[in-house]
């Protein structure tokens, strides 16, 4: 019983002086979280966002022309087994597949170009 007491107020001393070294912070003004991050409202362009260094639409890979289940269909049809998954990765020149499948007890991941359906590293 003398270990608890003994732990215990240093409990109570720790938690104190947390409660005193934050609270102070928890006081200060101005209120950051619902405020305006401190920037004046009637500045012009008082945005946080540099619109020049957006990228453009035209860096944006176009949208896949197969959709997951294609690519899962294209590889049974082609290699055979179990599909196991599919996941997407998105390349430079757009979204890439990778067909994880079961065939004669080894597993292979084959990827499969979401533009053309090519299976790209089929052997």
């Amino acid at each position: 019983m003398k270990t608890f007491m003994k732990h215990s107020k240093y409990f109570r001393f720790f938690t104190l002086l947390t409660l005193l070294l934050v609270m102070p912070a928890a006081l200060a003004e101005p209120d950051f979280i619902d405020g305006d991050m401190g920037l004046p409202e009637a500045q012009e362009n008082n945005s946080l966002i540099n619109t020049s260094e957006i990228e453009t639409s035209e860096s944006i890979p176009p949208a896949p022309n197969y959709s997951p289940a294609d690519a899962a269909d294209k590889v049974r049809a082609r290699v055979g087994g179990q599909i196991m998954n599919v996941s997407t990765q998105q390349g430079d020149s757009g979204v890439i597949y990778n067909v994880k499948v079961l065939n004669s007890g080894r597993m292979k991941i084959i990827h499969v170009d979401g533009q053309t359906g090519q299976l790209l590293n089929n052997e």
